[in-house]
């Protein structure tokens, strides 16, 4: 898993790709087990959304530029989102999507959904094979309350057209059960088969 970079609100990345087709994960518990590790998170949302173009799905603001006294004005061309801790309503309404993106009405429903006092989402983008999409395995959260998103690449249904060379980019956003004050990064695994939850975030009723 890679970290983000240690910062709160909207991060803009340069360049890079985004992951794959819509996947919902939506689970409760009342008591998440507890590890050495971390926390299990289960009660979390995720939205996907999907393009097929050289250009991921989800674009955002490059950071602010500004000088001389104009310290909101940013560059005119939107960069590819990479990662980001969506926080507010304003940091959900700074995302813009392709023409091409697929699945925005829910990504947008997620975003709006979101009750940013008690709730915050992450976002991450990625490339993928054409062939594939892109899952939310598990959430945890490690000893210092940050959240690690597992994602797991799986088998498109038999019906979806592809070439095993082929890439496309997807954009998984996932919405957490608390606020972004709470956490000042994320970080996301990616690109392997979608295996079970470690053993270490079971309860011993689960590992029996």
């Amino acid at each position: 898993m890679v970290p983000t970079a240690s910062r709160r609100g909207l991060l803009a990345g340069m360049g890079a790709g985004v992951a794959t087709v819509l996947v919902g994960c939506s689970t409760s518990q009342t008591d998440p087990p507890q590890s050495d590790d971390g926390t299990l998170v289960t009660d979390h949302t995720a939205a996907m959304t999907r393009s097929t173009s050289e250009r991921p799905p989800v674009v955002a603001p490059r950071e602010n530029i500004g000088d001389g006294g104009n310290a909101d004005e940013t560059t005119p061309t939107p960069e590819p989102l990479s990662r980001a801790i969506i926080t507010s309503d304003r940091d959900a309404s700074e995302l813009a999507f392709t023409a091409d993106a697929t699945n925005v009405t829910a990504v947008r429903r997620l975003l709006a959904g979101t009750a940013y006092a008690s709730e915050s989402v992450v976002g991450y983008q990625t490339p993928i094979g054409e062939c594939y999409r892109l899952k939310v395995n598990y959430v945890a959260r490690d000893p210092d309350g940050d959240p690690d998103v597992d994602c797991c690449w799986a088998i498109r249904d038999s019906h979806a057209a592809c070439e095993r060379s082929a890439r496309d980019h997807v954009a998984a956003f996932v919405r957490l059960p608390f606020s972004g004050d709470e956490y000042d990064a994320f970080s996301v695994g990616s690109g392997g088969s979608c295996g079970p939850i470690p053993e270490r975030y079971r309860n011993r009723s689960e590992s029996t």
